[in-house]
């Protein structure tokens, strides 16, 4: 016999609302539809229950009822989210998940072999547990009578026998075209049990097709296919502040919950965080503050990943207060390398990203990175760029190896020292300077380079190799009427 599975999160907007706060079940709060003002209350904890607070009622009258009652607006966002964590809690389980509602997900378990369906299902409300939500589970024959065991679930239901267990359920349990239960309940049929007792070709015969359905529902005998859903592919979680905060505190609070949970998700979807992007709701939505952050050594490690975020957080100034806060992680699959004998890579690639990040709050991420040798022929041209930890320490075994000319080095000084040199016959005779002076005896050149020429950052050197009377070698360079003394081949005593 194949059987089927339903995940029921009851409460749903509530849950939606309070997923990362736990402590706030204990307090009385309703969420409401629409204003605070004018809202109808759709759900409540059990403490807002106690003082007499239902749902249904308007915002006013719970208010009346319960001075210390806290209302909040429905969340769509939260609860968006909230029914993709659902769909993918029913994936870990099995390959066939259908979204049958935001707060409902139905399993078909064709391929899960067990004999103990209860312990399984008490397995799958310790998972959902564990990620904060509060699940009911019901197991059954067909798709529809599990989702009705959900409902009843304790938090987990096996129907092994499904007639008696429809038999004392009311009718409004499986939902039917109303003008249909009105006759029905005109007839005096009020419970499942009494409309699985009549004869379905008559009852087929008298109120249509719509009637023969129920009447297989009802039964428990309906069969029907799941409507497959892919599992999400995103890590997101997303939470909303009661009012604007005004420290970071409360942000990096929140920020280590919702990182708890990413991790424990992407650890049972074997996969690590590549990327984070985080979303800081402010008061004027339209001016969010997103930021993007690679990490240097992909991980599950809520700590690593929560240093990263508050070293940015730590000099960030924002124009609006925070009012709420959304982080997403890109999933990576973890990936193990072997470097050769006389290499060795990082030791904490993402200790020294957050390095990296302290130094970039204190001069400037501009300033901070890796140099990169510009393609020209520019002297020491080159650029800083962001750097890729995963080459650092490294050798690329791809690149060509170096072809190194003999002779002298060249040792260069920066900057190069301002000099004034007197030419004899358009070659230069002597040079005055901070780092040499005396009568040039020998010299070679000119070297002439230049490049841009088609844009404002056009640029041109003249080069002299000379030997002055101590015997010391120098690089001169000319930039349009100055002279500099670029470095040096040798150092006098």
């Amino acid at each position: 016999m194949s059987w089927f599975a339903a995940i029921l999160l009851p409460q749903f907007p509530l849950q939606a609302a309070l997923r990362l706060r736990p402590e706030a079940w204990a307090e009385p709060i309703a969420v409401v539809e629409g204003s605070t003002e004018k809202g109808h209350v759709l759900e409540v904890t059990d403490a807002a229950a106690a003082s007499g607070v239902l749902r249904g009622m308007v915002s006013t009258q719970a208010l009346a009822r319960c001075p210390a009652l806290r209302l909040w607006s429905r969340s769509a966002e939260q609860e968006q989210m909230l029914a993709a964590l659902l769909v993918e809690m029913g994936c870990a389980f099995s390959s066939f998940v259908e979204a049958t509602s935001a707060e409902l997900c139905l399993l078909d378990l064709r391929q899960v072999k067990r004999g103990d369906w209860k312990g399984w299902a008490r397995e799958v409300v310790a998972r959902c547990a564990a990620v904060e939500l509060r699940a009911q589970v019901g197991l059954a024959p067909n798709p529809d009578l599990a989702a009705i065991a959900a409902k009843h679930a304790d938090p987990v239901l096996v129907v092994q026998h499904p007639g008696a267990f429809l038999a004392d359920l009311a009718i409004s349990e499986i939902d039917a075209p109303p003008e249909l239960i009105a006759v029905l309940r005109d007839w005096g049929i009020s419970h499942l049990g009494d409309l699985a007792r009549l004869p379905r070709s008559e009852l087929v015969e008298r109120l249509g097709p719509a009637a023969g359905l129920l009447w297989e529902r009802a039964s428990g005998r309906l069969r029907r296919e799941l409507r497959l859903v892919r599992p999400p592919e995103t890590f997101v979680e997303t939470f909303e502040f009661e009012a604007p905060i005004e420290t970071t505190e409360p942000l990096l609070f929140i920020l280590r919950r919702q990182l708890d949970q990413l991790t424990l998700r992407l650890r049972e979807a074997y996969r690590v965080a590549g990327q984070m992007t985080l979303t800081i709701l402010l008061e004027h939505r339209a001016a969010n503050y997103e930021r993007v952050f690679t990490i240097p050594a992909p991980t599950t490690d809520a700590e690593v990943l929560l240093r990263i975020l508050h070293t940015h957080l730590e000099s960030l100034r924002l124009e609006q207060q925070p009012v709420g806060v959304r982080l997403l992680i890109a999933p990576v699959v973890g990936e193990a390398s072997q470097h050769q004998l006389f290499e060795s890579a990082l030791r904490d690639p993402n200790r020294f990203g957050e390095t990296l990040a302290r130094l970039a709050a204190l001069v400037g991420a501009e300033n901070v990175g890796v140099v990169e040798m510009e393609d020209t022929h520019r002297p020491d041209s080159f650029r800083v760029v962001a750097p890729q930890f995963e080459k650092l320490g490294v050798r690329d075994e791809s690149a060509p190896e170096e072809h190194r000319a003999l002779g002298l080095p060249l040792r260069r000084f920066r900057p190069p020292f301002p000099a004034q040199v007197h030419l004899q016959r358009h070659l230069p005779a002597q040079v005055f300077s901070e780092k040499a002076h005396g009568e040039i005896i020998d010299a070679a050149g000119p070297y002439r380079v230049s490049g841009q020429w088609w844009d404002r950052a056009a640029w041109a050197v003249e080069e002299w190799d000379v030997e002055l009377s101590d015997g010391a070698l120098y690089r001169l360079a000319k930039r349009v009427d100055s002279w500099f003394i670029e470095g040096c081949y040798h150092e006098g005593d």
